[in-house]
C-alpha cells in the first residue's frame, strides 16, 4: 500500500537489540528496525563489543537499518562498506543525540552547531556504501531556526541523504517538554526524499493523529 506512511521502531541505546527487535517483528512485521547506536569509531577499530551491537537475524529482522555516530569523516566511509558486508539494508546516521557524554565527545547533536561537518560526513558515508543513507537528528541545539533547519535538512538531501528522521525536540530539551512536530512538516514540505517525524509517539491514535 503506497500509501501507508513508514512505520519504524525508534532505534533506543541499550533497549532495541536483536532480541527486541524480533520481538517487535513478530507482533508486526511491516515496522521498520534500527539497530542501537553504534560507534563508527569502535567498528573501524574492530571493538568485539561495538560489533556485538550489529548482531542480527536476518531471516526475522530485514528490512534492517544500522544506525551509527561519530564525528571522523573517513571512519564512516570504512565503517560504511563493513556494516554493508554485514548484511543491513540501510545505514543511519545520528546527529541527533542529546546525551552530555555523547555531545561533549562532538558527536550526536552536536553536529547541529557544525553543518559543514555534518555533511561532510553524509558524503563521506556516501561514498563508502552502495546502501541508502539516512539521517536522524533533532530541530536544532538550544532553540528552533525554522529557515536554517529548512535549509540544513534541504543540504542533507543534496549530500546525498536519502531520508531525513527528525525528532521534534531541541537537544537541550532531551526528552522534556512536548514534541514540535509543525517544523518537521515544513521540513517534509521542502525536500523531495521522505520524512519521518519522532517524538511523543507512545500509541498507534497517536500515530494517526500526527
Amino acid at each position: 500500500d503506497q500509501k501507508r506512511p513508514i512505520l519504524a521502531l525508534a532505534p533506543m541505546a541499550g533497549y532495541t537489540d536483536t532480541a527486541y527487535r524480533q520481538l517487535i517483528k513478530g507482533i508486526e512485521p511491516r515496522v521498520i528496525c534500527f539497530t542501537e547506536f553504534t560507534s563508527t569509531d569502535g567498528i573501524v577499530y574492530g571493538s568485539k563489543n561495538t560489533l556485538r551491537q550489529l548482531d542480527f537475524n536476518p531471516d526475522e529482522e530485514r528490512p534492517l537499518i544500522a544506525q551509527i555516530f561519530g564525528k571522523k569523516p573517513e571512519n564512516f566511509t570504512t565503517a560504511a562498506q563493513r556494516v554493508e558486508k554485514m548484511g543491513v539494508d540501510a545505514i543511519d546516521l545520528n546527529m541527533g543525540c542529546p546525551a552530555k557524554k555523547v555531545v561533549s565527545s562532538d558527536h550526536g547533536s552536536a553536529l547541529l552547531k557544525n553543518p559543514d561537518l555534518a555533511l561532510k560526513i553524509i558524503e563521506a558515508t556516501v561514498a563508502g556504501t552502495k546502501l541508502p543513507v539516512s539521517v536522524k537528528t533533532r530541530i536544532g541545539t538550544k532553540q528552533l531556526d525554522l529557515p536554517w533547519l529548512v535549509q540544513f535538512c534541504k543540504d542533507m538531501e543534496s549530500a546525498g541523504a536519502s531520508l531525513i528522521t527528525i525528532h521534534g525536540r531541541t537537544a537541550k530539551q532531551a526528552y522534556k517538554g512536548k514534541a514540535d512536530w509543525e517544523p518537521i512538516y515544513e521540513i517534509k514540505r521542502n525536500v523531495s526524499i521522505p520524512v519521518i517525524g519522532n517524538g511523543d509517539i507512545n500509541s498507534a491514535q497517536d500515530a494517526l493523529d500526527k
